[in-house]
Formats: C-alpha cells, structure tokens, sequence
C-alpha cells in the first residue's frame, strides 16, 4: 500500500486555529463592505443635524450678547495704529502669565503680609479667627495680656526666640563667604576646564557630579543607610582637618585672629564648596566660550601672556555672568540654610503669624544682600559690544 495517498492528521489545535483565522477574515470582509465612506457621511449628518438645525439660534445669540464687546473694539482697537494693535494682542497673549502670577505670587504675598502682623486664634467650631494688630500673650503664672503692636510677630521672631536670630547671622555670614568663595572657585575651574588637555570630557563631569549627588533622590537613598551617610558627612567635613590642622599652624604664625577664622572656615568648607559650584561652573564655562576667538589671536599677536589675556580679555568678557551666579549662590544659600527648619517649626506648630513674619524678614535679607551685590557688581561689569 502506498504511504503517499494516506491524509495527514491534523491535530485539534491547528484545526482551532485554521477555524478563528476563516471567521476572522470573515468579519473583516463584512466590516470593510459595511463601514464604506457613504456610512461614514451619514453617520456624519445624523450627529451634526442637531447642532445644524440650533447653530442659527446660537449665532443670533452670541451676535446679541457680544455687541457691547463690538461696539467697544470700534470705538477703540479700530482707531488704534498697527503699533497700537500690536501691543493689544501681547497683552492678551501675556495675560495667562499675568493672571498666573497675580493669583499665585502677588495674592499670596499680599495674604503673607497680613499674616505677619495677625494672630490665628482657634475657634471651638475649628478654624481660626484671624485678628490683626492684637495678640493675646500667654504669661507663665496662667494669665493672658492683651498686646497691640503690628509688628509683634516680628519682635518675637528677633527678641524672643532662640533660634531664628541666631541662625539668620549665621546664614547672612555663610552666604557672604559663600559667594566669595565659590564665584572665584568656579570662575578658576571653569577656566582650567576651558584647557585643552585629554580627558577634557571626563574631568567636567566628574566636577558636575556633586550636584547630582547632592540631589534630592541621592539624599533620600543616603538617608537609608545612616553609616554611609555619616561616613560620607565626616570625611566632607573633617577629612583635611584630620591630617593638617591648619588652625594651629597660622596662631603659630602670628596670623590675626579674625583672618585666622576666615581662612579656616574656607578650608572647611572645601567639600561644601566643591558640592555647590557645579552650576555656577557651567556658566562660567559657557562664558567662557562665547568670548570671540579673534581677541585673543590679537593679544597673542601683541606679546600678550596667558595671565595677562585673563586680566584682560576673560574676565571682562564673564564679568556679566558673574552677577548671575553671585545671585544664583546667594539664593542657592539661602535655600539650603537650618534656618528654614526654624521657619518649619513654627508653621507645624500652627503659628502662622510668627510663620509668616520670620519669612519676611527672611525675604528682607534676601533681598538686601541682593541689592548690595547687584549694586556693587554693576559698577565693574562690562558688556562687549561687537
């Protein structure tokens, strides 16, 4: 018997399968005669007729309600020059950002202010009752007083509690040396970066790792293993002190006592430095980079050496970027002080008033510094004009 004319067996599942493909192509033939382009402009009518058969009652309606609109535009926008035009339509395509930052930066800094001189008194029912200009002040025999002073929340915030003066000082003092220090630090490295040596590449990353690590995800993960961290901690702050102890060695010197505690704070706070410059070397290595090639072919040409091509040209040129970063580490500083965990404190508290008046007098310092820096700078900046 021959074995060619015996059938194949075909197993249950090919069958299965062989069986869904037919009943598939079968309803995609359906669908393709079913769903055509006419079905599609008939369904198309049917939803718009509704909207067809209102659409003249809502032209009539809207022409109505919107004459006092037309009537303005020509009285106004239609007598306007073309400049005239032009400055309407940026302040309609502007007033999101307007309306955005009325509602969410100037309300809430009108709302702050009141607070700052108010007292949040609970009320049985829950809430507060927010009183301005009188306090009631608790004494430590049981009794209250009654005191009317706008600025009590700011005395208490400067008189009375420990903290926040103290740590204010502190930060205004930090923030100084902060800016000397990492504005010069960053200016240097970004101009030892700017070099052409091997390994260029690697060596600016590894100077724009400490700001990834000092991220708030690298924290976080930091913060669940504490023997890291603290080892991490000590060798950042200690590791030079470990091995010179640079203190001893200026009193040895006769160094006056007050530069003696501005040298050493510096030098321990090399880790601190190196961890928060990574930005402002950026900035100053784009600076640096956008200086015009041919000044420097020029004072080559002149004799000029490296050294004087840096008095001269560089830092000229950065000097405006230098003012960006003198506030991007002032505010940068400021951020990062203890100082808000006092100004925490007392909003977990519930003192919303003394909350609101530590960050005013925060902001004030803020702002002052600013305005001593800025005024300072502007005077040295120099802008190229090519």
């Amino acid at each position: 018997m021959d074995n060619n004319n015996v059938p194949e067996k075909v197993s249950f599942s090919e069958k299965l399968k062989n069986a869904l493909l037919s009943l598939l192509s079968t309803i995609l033939l359906a669908l393709k005669k079913f769903f055509t382009l006419p079905f599609f402009v008939k369904v198309g009518k049917v939803i718009a007729w509704p909207f067809v058969k209102v659409w003249p009652y809502i032209k009539w309606f809207l022409h109505k309600i919107s004459f006092p609109f037309r009537w303005l535009k020509k009285k106004t926008y239609n007598n306007l020059s073309h400049q005239g035009k032009k400055v309407v339509w940026s302040f309609i395509f502007l007033s999101p950002v307007i309306i955005g930052f009325l509602l969410f930066f100037i309300y809430p800094l009108i709302m702050s202010a009141i607070y700052s001189i108010s007292q949040f008194r609970p009320l049985p029912e829950g809430g507060f009752d927010i009183v301005i200009g009188e306090f009631i002040k608790e004494n430590g025999d049981g009794t209250t007083t009654v005191i009317k002073d706008l600025f009590y929340n700011f005395k208490v915030a400067l008189q009375e509690n420990r903290h926040f003066p103290v740590e204010l000082v502190n930060t205004i003092k930090n923030t100084v040396i902060d800016v000397f220090v990492i504005t010069i630090f960053s200016l240097l490295v970004a101009v030892m970066l700017n070099g052409e040596f091997k390994g260029r590449g690697i060596v600016r990353a590894i100077f724009f790792l400490p700001v990834i690590f000092n991220s708030e995800a690298i924290t976080q993960a930091l913060s669940k293993y504490q023997h890291v961290d603290a080892l991490l901690n000590q060798m950042g702050s200690g590791a030079l002190t470990a091995v010179f102890n640079l203190e001893m060695f200026l009193i040895n010197a006769g160094i006056p006592n007050t530069l003696i505690t501005f040298l050493t704070s510096i030098t321990t706070a090399i880790y601190r430095t190196i961890s928060y410059s990574g930005i402002q070397i950026l900035i100053f290595l784009a600076a640096i980079q956008s200086v015009p090639g041919h000044l420097y072919e020029a004072a080559t040409i002149e004799g000029a050496t490296q050294y004087e091509s840096f008095w001269k040209i560089t830092l000229p040129m950065v000097s405006p970027m230098i003012m960006t970063v003198v506030v991007f580490t002032v505010v940068d500083s400021f951020m990062r002080s203890p100082i808000n965990t006092v100004i925490n404190t007392t909003f977990n508290q519930s003192n919303y008033g003394l909350n609101a008046a530590m960050n005013w007098i925060y902001m004030g310092a803020t702002i002052i510094l600013l305005v001593i820096f800025i005024g300072l700078l502007s005077k040295v900046v120099f802008y190229y004009d090519e």
